[in-house]
């Protein structure tokens, strides 16, 4: 097995053939040493960087963005670094294939609905919310309760029914589906606030007959998109958040759940992501914050 010096030695002859700045040189160099310090760090010092997979690579970028609190231009940098050092491993006979090329730069300009949400945004939210008298207030506070302590989308939201709600024993949670073809649902542990705001409006449900819906509206018939963004429009613009969407309270709920965590690959099966990259998007810093650990 080659040891951690002699990779960064190969890799260094590697980078001065491909006519790099000696700059960028110097930059990739402490990019490699720095993913090999992590590597043994997170997989073991028995652990190749040649073991390492896509999955790998991606909780990587993760941990640079929120446990390091690196922008997403450096975590690009070290990215493209990884990649280069691998193409050298598939040149050498090493590997098969380059593990960082599935993983996606970030993007340089990130949404505007994702740049100011803080944890200050969700309590203004909570209390809009509460004061809100014109449908349904015990519904309406389950509602955003759930988006925020579970991470649900729309169409998630509005398809739980009954019997995907589990909110008695030691570890309430949700069986959410992603999709109608789903066979079998995600579980997604609740903590007390959503249980409480769920257990609340309980007594408050008259369903038609026939609807199994969890969330239903006034006429008993099941809850609407059209309905849940029109609560969100108007609580939001009481809270002095006017451009506050329900994607907005997905990305609160990953950093949430990810700053407790700490473990991308949980954080991407809670939001039933298919793909680590798409997670790890929603876990990049906001302005002003600090690292998490």
């Amino acid at each position: 097995m080659i040891n951690d010096d002699r990779l960064v030695e190969l890799f260094e002859k590697h980078l001065a053939d491909s006519a790099l700045a000696p700059v960028t040189i110097v930059n990739y160099l402490a990019d490699l040493r720095a993913f090999l310090r992590w590597g043994e760090t997170a997989k073991g010092t028995d652990c190749s960087p040649f073991c390492l997979n896509a999955q790998d690579i991606g909780a990587y970028c993760a941990y640079l963005l929120q446990t390091k609190g690196h922008a997403g231009a450096t975590v690009n940098r070290r990215l493209q670094a990884l990649r280069k050092f691998y193409d050298l491993a598939v040149q050498q006979g090493w590997i098969a294939a380059n593990p960082a090329d599935p993983v996606p730069l970030l993007s340089d300009v990130r949404p505007q609905r994702d740049q100011h949400r803080s944890a200050t945004d969700v309590e203004q939210l909570l209390m809009a919310v509460q004061h809100h008298q014109q449908e349904w207030p015990p519904r309406d506070r389950a509602v955003v309760q759930a988006m925020i302590g579970a991470g649900l989308k729309l169409g998630e939201l509005i398809r739980l029914g009954m019997a995907d709600v589990h909110l008695d024993g030691d570890q309430p949670h949700l069986v959410v589906c992603g999709n109608s073809n789903e066979q079998a649902g995600r579980i997604v542990p609740l903590a007390g606030a959503v249980c409480e705001a769920m257990q609340a409006y309980l007594p408050t449900r008259k369903a038609a007959p026939g609807v199994n819906r969890f969330f239903v509206n006034q006429d008993g018939r099941p809850l609407s998109t059209r309905t849940i963004q029109r609560l969100l429009h108007t609580c939001a613009g009481a809270a002095g958040l006017d451009s506050l969407t329900a994607q907005d309270l997905r990305y609160i709920y990953a950093r949430t759940a990810y700053d407790q965590c700490g473990d991308i690959k949980e954080i991407a099966r809670l939001l039933g992501h298919r793909h680590l990259a798409t997670t790890i998007r929603y876990l990049r810093p906001q302005p002003g914050d600090s690292p998490s650990f």
